[in-house]
């Protein structure tokens, strides 16, 4: 799943903001809260979080991220583990004179049970909610930004679940 925002700021105060999650619950509405488990490199490779996301449909996602690759002002990848597993990327990009289009990759597959064995039944409900927590991300990131969120992008590249194939 992919998302992509337009903000009315800078790559570096954008970058101060993704790389410290551990602040994020205070914007992100339905983040419950983040837990730093390992600092890593001075580049912040390794580094290691413990996150507690609200679904808005009644169930929790616990999910810890660990940082793989960042390239300031550019780009953030980190490798998901618990309630899903896969990689999660943060893309940032000039849009215009003192605005930044920044893309989200969500490339993860559902670990819990019950999700995995309705995953053909509740696959766009599960869509639909992944976009509704990024879009009040993306709100509530433009409005801890003190900018304007001039657009919201998103879409899915979820396939159909075939047999011994897990889609992305």
């Amino acid at each position: 799943m992919i998302s992509r925002w337009r903000l009315e700021t800078t790559r570096e105060r954008l970058w101060e903001l993704l790389i410290n999650p551990v602040d994020w619950p205070a914007w992100w509405p339905h983040l419950a809260s983040v837990n730093s488990l390992a600092s890593g490199d001075q580049d912040g490779i390794g580094s290691r979080h413990a996150f507690l996301w609200r679904s808005g449909l009644g169930y929790l996602l616990r999910i810890v991220m660990t940082t793989r690759r960042a390239e300031p002002w550019r780009e953030l990848e980190a490798a998901a583990s618990g309630d899903l597993r896969g990689i999660g990327l943060w893309v940032i990009e000039e849009a215009s004179p003192g605005a930044v289009r920044l893309t989200y990759r969500w490339d993860v597959e559902l670990s819990k049970p019950w999700m995995r064995r309705l995953a053909p039944l509740l696959r766009p409900v599960f869509a639909w909610r992944h976009f509704a927590v990024m879009a009040s991300g993306a709100q509530g990131m433009a409005r801890q930004l003190g900018c304007q969120l001039s657009g919201i992008e998103e879409w899915s590249v979820i396939s159909p679940i075939v047999e011994g194939v897990t889609a992305g």
